[in-house]
């Protein structure tokens, strides 16, 4: 027997084998299968009329969706229509804003030169500021020096005044000097003409006054040869060895005054033609007078 032959008789015994149990239970479970069979079909009848529910549930729904569809698409209509409108606003816009920029292009030209004049005008205002602060310096400092020299020119009027009290002062003085002196000539010419000529060597050495000059007797020594008297006048005011002084008591002759010694502020002479009877003895606190040119 050929091996082929062999081998499916093996494989169809194998399979009565297995068929055989198959069948068994196919035969043992046949009404399962059939209770099994009706409840499917139960099922389905249950899953057809559900289906059926669902399709008008659903055509309701398809319904109602295309309602609103209508409705979006109305809405979308509107939409467009209103889109449409904006686009042209939209256009409207952007030529209102390339105009705004030509406008804003202008305006930072215009704002530029502003800025320019702003900051000329700036420093024009800061020179201003710097020349009229300067003027202000310089008229703080020109009033003070109006009023230095208001206070110079015060105090130089004050002292015009007291030169010129001194002046009218010295100018009295001066008359009184030429009245008393013009008395002692009178008294001198009256005392000469009586026969008063003093001592022989009074006129011995003496020499011409070559300045104007008043003094106060400041001390007296007397002896029993000579008088001498001291005056408050030296070389500094111009006093020599030799003038002659006359010597008064306010308006009244006293005598005569030769200087003999001579210091840098002090002087002493020899007083002659003293009458302490008829015009009174030399003392400290008289005046003694040297007149230009006159002995």
């Amino acid at each position: 027997m050929h091996v082929l032959t062999k081998l499916f008789i093996v494989l169809v015994s194998l399979l009565a084998v297995m068929l055989v149990p198959l069948v068994v239970v196919y035969s043992h479970n046949e009404n399962s299968y059939k209770a099994r069979f009706q409840d499917a079909e139960m099922a389905a009848a249950a899953a057809n009329e559900a289906l059926r529910a669902a399709q008008a549930s659903a055509g309701a729904e398809q319904a109602r969706l295309m309602e609103q569809i209508a409705e979006l698409r109305n809405a979308n209509t509107a939409l467009q229509n209103e889109n449409a409108a904006a686009q042209v606003t939209i256009r409207q816009l952007e030529m209102q804003r390339l105009a705004a920029e030509g406008m804003q292009s202008e305006i930072s030209g215009r704002l530029s030169m502003l800025t320019r004049s702003v900051e000329a005008g700036q420093q024009l205002t800061e020179s201003l500021v710097g020349e009229v602060r300067q003027l202000r310096a310089d008229a703080v400092r020109i009033e003070k020096e109006k009023i230095e020299l208001d206070e110079a020119l015060k105090e130089v009027t004050t002292q015009l005044e007291v030169a010129e009290q001194a002046r009218r002062a010295l100018a009295e003085e001066l008359a009184r000097l030429k009245d008393e002196h013009s008395k002692v000539l009178t008294q001198l010419s009256l005392a000469f003409q009586q026969g008063f000529t003093g001592r022989d060597d009074v006129r011995v050495g003496s020499l011409i006054p070559d300045k104007t000059l008043t003094a106060t007797i400041i001390r007296v020594d007397r002896s029993t040869s000579q008088v001498l008297a001291e005056i408050d006048a030296g070389s500094r005011d111009g006093v020599k060895e030799g003038w002659e002084m006359t010597i008064n008591n306010g308006g009244d002759f006293i005598g005569v005054l030769r200087i003999i010694d001579v210091d840098i502020n002090r002087a002493t002479g020899v007083v002659s033609l003293e009458d302490p009877v008829t015009r009174g003895r030399v003392a400290a606190g008289q005046t003694a007078h040297a007149y230009a040119g006159q002995r």
